[in-house]
């Protein structure tokens, strides 16, 4: 790299003459301007992307505020489970309005009843552009112990998939007369002691 010192005149000579140094790039002012030129083009891209993240954010927003508005089902989240117990029965009944018998699916492991549902939909706007909905839930309930398992039934209605299930019959009781045993074992009379010697 070229150095200013090799444009100055060398001091140690007796005639120093200071001779003013010009620069390698006469041009500089032209440098400088392109720089200036180049910051402001990349300021106003920058200025472009906030301006494209505003809208998306509002666009977001809007979705947001839009899906709230619509039922909790159609949004893609947990139907509401209402569980009902009383002497005789156990009860829950799930918001399930969006799905058909189909899509839904009722298992039984043990005391554990696992309820899900999957709907798949296509939806084509007006621009001839495709969309798809895919909603799915799970939800898992417990059985008291005091129901019976064995007789839990499911049905849909109106929208509502309504399980249930009995409490379990108590065995019937048998009325009986227990003895009552006297165990004098443990007392030595000493009357049978005599006897025995």
């Amino acid at each position: 790299m070229w150095s200013s010192s090799l444009f100055q005149p060398s001091f140690s000579t007796p005639m120093a003459v200071r001779v003013p140094v010009s620069a390698l790039w006469p041009q500089s002012e032209l440098l400088c301007i392109q720089m200036e030129n180049e910051m402001a083009r990349q300021m106003d891209n920058m200025r472009r992307s906030a301006d494209l993240m505003n809208q998306l954010q509002y666009v977001l927003r809007r979705e947001t505020l839009d899906a709230e508005t619509v039922p909790r089902s159609a949004a893609g989240k947990a139907p509401s489970c209402k569980v009902e117990k009383d002497g005789q029965h156990f009860s829950a009944t799930l918001e399930v309005e969006d799905f058909t018998p189909e899509e839904l699916t009722d298992k039984q492991v043990g005391r554990k009843v696992l309820l899900s549902g999957k709907k798949e939909k296509k939806e084509e706007s007006e621009g001839g552009s495709y969309s798809y909905r895919y909603q799915e839930f799970r939800r898992e309930l417990e059985l008291p112990e005091d129901m019976n398992p064995e007789e839990l039934s499911c049905s849909l209605n109106n929208g509502q998939l309504r399980i249930e299930a009995p409490r379990k019959a108590l065995p019937s009781v048998t009325e009986r007369v227990v003895p009552i045993k006297s165990d004098n074992s443990g007392c030595i009379n000493e009357n049978e002691n005599l006897s025995v010697l």
